[in-house]
């Protein structure tokens, strides 16, 4: 029994041991973890995850894999060490599985397309897991942890503190994709940063504040914050008024978003 990628869920398998083991070693898992895998595809990952004695629930959206996975995996489900759950990630709950109420680990080999919409859900999930370590664009995990901030960047840290493990390069994907990979990893997450500050309005101030690229960060900020109020902010601060705000770090975010005249 097997199967080829299929484009319309953009799938590209991973044939990379050394990939396999590094995304192993930065979610730290052991026979103690509990997993939340996403695409196990064919169970190259699956395979080492079960290895170190983890317990693994797979959640895979194509159905041609499922018949796939039960059957390679047979032994490891009948002795319930792993649990393969057909289904979309962005539909699951987190918050109603049982194996997953005591801390988990998110490996993920997601399709590229939906990495912003999967990281925002579980980042702000009333259940996240302690640590992600997840397969995304190169070019998106190296936005995440630059120096130069986005709103992608902002919103990661704002809940955790993310990390570039690797590159994976788009020779070690069947079939192989246009753009290079990277795994990326995010650990000590969790909601503190907002127990001062409104989490929706905190969002409503970054959205704003980058909306126009061509200004600078005070005048777009004036949709949602008074233009004294921002005035009487940047003095205090002493930042320039010609401040972009790609150039701001999450704690003078924080700083703007307790501002609420």
């Amino acid at each position: 029994m097997s199967f080829v990628a299929k484009k319309s869920l953009g799938q590209n398998f991973l044939h990379a041991p050394q990939v396999i083991s590094t995304m192993i070693h930065a979610g730290e898992i052991s026979k103690e973890s509990i997993v939340l895998e996403v695409g196990p595809g064919k169970g190259a990952l699956t395979s080492k995850l079960l290895e170190t004695g983890a317990r693994v629930i797979a959640i895979e959206k194509d159905d041609r894999a499922i018949p796939f996975l039960q059957e390679k995996f047979f032994a490891e489900i009948k002795n319930q060490q792993l649990e393969i759950i057909h289904g979309d990630i962005l539909e699951f709950d987190e918050t109603a599985h049982e194996k997953l109420k005591a801390n988990y680990v998110l490996i993920a080999n997601i399709p590229y397309y939906i990495t912003g919409e999967f990281l925002r859900k579980f980042l702000e999930s009333n259940n996240p897991p302690q640590k992600i370590v997840v397969m995304v664009q190169k070019e998106v995990a190296k936005r995440v942890v630059d120096a130069k901030e986005s709103i992608l960047s902002i919103s990661v840290k704002a809940y955790g503190e993310p990390k570039y493990i690797c590159s994976v390069p788009r020779k070690f994907f069947r079939p192989m994709p246009n753009v290079d990979s990277a795994v990326l990893m995010i650990q000590h997450i969790s909601k503190s940063f907002f127990e001062k500050i409104d989490e929706k309005y905190f969002f409503d101030v970054l959205i704003a504040g980058f909306s126009h690229k061509r200004k600078v960060l005070i005048r777009n900020l004036e949709s949602v914050i008074a233009p004294k109020t921002l005035k009487a902010l940047w003095e205090s601060e002493k930042w320039s008024v010609h401040t972009r705000a790609e150039e701001l770090s999450l704690e003078q975010w924080n700083k703007i978003s307790i501002v609420r005249e």
